[in-house]
């Protein structure tokens, strides 16, 4: 008897196998503990923050307290006012926006990768793109395709222009082929600080992108959120500007095209609380829209009275953030010091929880020769390809017992790049050094 059919979008969604889903299954299998598993897969790819959890879990618990009878009621969908209150007290702290930020600006989902769907529903109509630069956060393309089925497009740049004006040519260019085909462009989803290149854009460039938009009519959504995790504020280097600080953005664009994404995962460490927020205080018709698709993703009335109270304690939040930035610039100078004296090549970054690097590629050749896939007389022509880099990266996970994100699942350029959180304790990053070292031996 033939059983009743799926939809067309769910059996695409059967045909996609990202590959950060596979790593996690092979991690998930072996995964590394001190006592009890010592061997097992190091975890030096999710973007988590646990630097701070000793410091994180003490403030937790210690407001914690018990459940209220009000736990046990249904929640606003789109944030309880006084979580609200306080994200925009935190915004108006933090991120200096032009005009104070209020409650009603914000709409509280149950983490960005919820934020990022229903705003590809709210922008896009099936088979629309968004436009990326790439490389790219890895899950963009399940986040707006897999439900929306907007169609996440990203536009490959050489990476020493990934922060100058002059990739705006390429965008140019894949909007011109877009609707060459019959397409059509809604949006542009930029990261700043960016991920996986850890650096903030330049004003110039931004403004660029905006111009972009205001010619092609685009929405642009901006995801700041490692904006709080900016560790190196040097004179040197660019520094962050949230949007929200610009006087002048109507200038380059009309702001009601314009989102901001930020949320408790990456600056606050609580990936496990599953809450983000977007704002756009010049679009109310996009917060209503958001609003509604919220109810779809509540969270617990409790998680969001213990975050409003974790958020309210200003002192304890503003003193957590600085010692965050400081534990983050110690690792990164631990990273680089170990890259440098192996001769790895690495893009220098000034925020978030990690590095984007190459592996040497004595790295693909050592692993190709321990696999029997080439002899010792090929390897003066061996090199970095799409299929090595899949080799080497399954083996490194599966048999060296390092996991981080290859560079094609992040829509790499080229291959042989890849990402490394260096935001875990000192002595698991030492025991991926160790394992990451021997590969290069």
């Amino acid at each position: 008897m033939p059983s009743p059919e799926l939809s067309t979008g769910a059996e695409e969604a059967l045909r996609k196998d990202a590959l950060l889903s596979k790593a996690f299954g092979w991690m998930g299998r072996n995964p590394y503990d001190k006592h009890k598993n010592p061997e097992g897969i190091v975890n030096a790819g999710i973007a988590s923050n646990s630097t701070i959890r000793p410091i994180l879990l003490d403030k937790l618990n210690s407001i914690a307290g018990t459940f209220q009878d009000t736990d046990l009621d249904y929640n606003w969908p789109n944030g309880e006012p006084e979580l609200r209150g306080e994200i925009a007290n935190m915004f108006n702290r933090h991120f200096y926006p032009v005009v104070p930020v209020k409650a009603d600006d914000i709409v509280v989902t149950n983490g960005c990768t919820s934020a990022i769907e229903m705003l590809a529903f709210a922008m896009c109509n099936p088979g629309d793109h968004v436009l990326i630069p790439a490389p790219c956060y890895g899950s963009l393309d399940n986040d707006m395709s897999l439900r929306a089925r907007a169609v996440a497009t990203p536009v490959k740049l050489p990476l020493e222009e990934a922060m100058t004006v002059s990739q705006i040519s390429y965008f140019e260019r894949a909007i011109a082929d877009i609707e060459r085909r019959g397409g059509r462009v809604k949006a542009l989803f930029l990261m700043s600080p960016h991920n996986p290149l850890g650096v903030s854009y330049p004003r110039d460039v931004l403004r660029r992108f905006f111009e972009f938009c205001r010619r092609h009519n685009l929405f642009v959504v901006i995801d700041e959120i490692y904006a709080l995790s900016v560790f190196d504020r040097s004179e040197i280097v660019t520094p962050f500007e949230s949007v929200l600080s610009w006087f002048d953005l109507d200038s380059y664009i009309d702001p009601s095209s314009v989102v901001v994404l930020h949320g408790l995962s990456k600056d606050f460490g609580l990936n496990g609380f599953r809450m983000g927020w977007m704002l756009s205080p010049w679009n109310k018709d996009l917060l209503k829209v958001i609003t509604s698709y919220a109810s779809f993703g509540y969270r617990p009335s409790y998680t969001d009275r213990l975050i409003s109270k974790f958020l309210s304690d200003h002192s304890f939040i503003d003193t957590m953030l600085k010692t965050s930035q400081r534990l983050l610039a110690d690792n990164y100078a631990h990273t680089v010091e170990f890259f440098d004296i192996h001769g790895i090549q690495y893009i220098p970054c000034t925020a978030g929880h990690f590095i984007w690097f190459r592996l040497p590629v004595k790295a693909c050749t050592n692993t190709l020769l321990s696999l029997g896939l080439i002899k010792e007389s090929d390897v003066p022509d061996t090199k970095w390809t799409v299929e090595n880099e899949m080799v080497v990266w399954q083996n490194m996970v599966c048999e060296k017992h390092i996991y981080m994100p290859t560079g094609q699942a992040f829509c790499s350029p080229e291959p042989g790049w890849f990402r490394l959180t260096f935001a875990i304790c000192k002595e698991q990053l030492d025991l991926a050094f160790e394992r990451l070292g021997n590969m290069i031996k």
